[in-house]
């Protein structure tokens, strides 16, 4: 046999046995980082979901007038007073300011944390008693201070014989809250943060809602936003492309609310890149075996159609 001929032999089968399985492992890498964002995708959805529980048992526990006072409408003016000087004197980081309103909305008694601190807030004239007069439930609007955190500014109605008798209202400090997101945001690969229902950031992981209060969430989270309310969904994990870049997305919204949680990534930065290593050590094992089989292939040719035995010693 020709030398040349030995060696062409050789690299045509071992290309026949190569063009497909790199065509195979293109897909193989592909597929990979494509199951790694999937993964993300899911892991992100568990811990936005987490979060929200988390956030709905906090405003229900601490951010519930009603249920915080532990007393209905029956038990009349002067029980409501004391049990709204309590919580104010034993949790003044919450409740900076509470106060009782009558069925008019008149104001009945005031409680503030800071003494000194003379309020503005016209309870009897807020958009959230007027929401809660309308509803007749529970009703708020997150007010951004300059210099202060997020505060909840609430009111709620108390009922008896199914009309408001009372008003609850105050105003209530998020800082609590974002301390919770902050938290809980730690070992976010990205950002995770809460919005209220305009989008606005009342508290996230890398801080940013400190420095501009108010601020608005990210666009691919807003964008997010819109579709989960469009499709009138709970919670949607999503890639979005946005200015020729791809993110992670997840939003949960927190139950009883109109509040989302959101946990953000940006696909490029993904932990887990590293982890395609074996991927690629799976392709080369191939690769070196294709070299293998077309060496083995030339052999049991030259054996099996050159003459046998002495085709084979020469």
């Amino acid at each position: 046999m020709n030398p040349n001929n030995k060696y062409k032999f050789t690299f045509a089968v071992t290309g026949l046995f190569l063009v497909p399985f790199l065509i195979l492992s293109m897909h193989f890498i592909h597929g990979e980082a494509e199951l790694r964002r999937n993964d993300m995708l899911r892991y992100l959805e568990l811990r936005t979901l987490t979060g929200s529980g988390i956030i709905s048992d906090v405003l229900s526990l601490n951010y519930n007038l009603s249920r915080a006072a532990g007393t209905g409408a029956s038990a009349g003016a002067a029980a409501l007073k004391t049990r709204l000087a309590g919580l104010v004197r034993e949790n003044p980081f919450i409740y900076s300011e509470l106060s009782l309103l009558g069925p008019s909305g008149g104001e009945l008694a005031r409680y503030a944390a800071d003494k000194s601190v003379k309020s503005r807030l016209s309870y009897s004239g807020s958009p959230s008693l007027t929401e809660a007069r309308r509803t007749l439930a529970p009703a708020g609007a997150v007010e951004y201070g300059e210099y202060t955190p997020p505060a909840l500014v609430l009111a709620e109605p108390l009922l008896k014989n199914g009309a408001p008798a009372y008003y609850l209202a105050g105003r209530l400090s998020l800082a609590y809250l974002g301390e919770i997101v902050r938290m809980m945001g730690r070992n976010s690969y990205g950002n995770l943060g809460l919005v209220d229902m305009g989008g606005q950031v009342i508290a996230d992981s890398e801080s940013a809602s400190i420095m501009k209060p108010g601020l608005k969430a990210p666009a691919e989270v807003l964008k997010l936003l819109s579709l989960a309310s469009a499709r009138e969904l709970q919670n949607l994990s999503s890639e979005v492309h946005f200015r020729g870049r791809t993110f992670l997305v997840s939003v949960s919204n927190v139950a009883g609310s109109r509040w989302w949680i959101y946990e953000v990534l940006d696909a490029a930065d993904l932990p887990a890149r590293k982890v395609s290593y074996w991927a690629w050590r799976v392709v080369l094992a191939g690769v070196a075996l294709m070299i293998i089989f077309g060496v083995v292939t030339l052999k049991l040719a030259r054996y099996w159609l050159g003459g046998g035995d002495a085709a084979a010693a020469r």
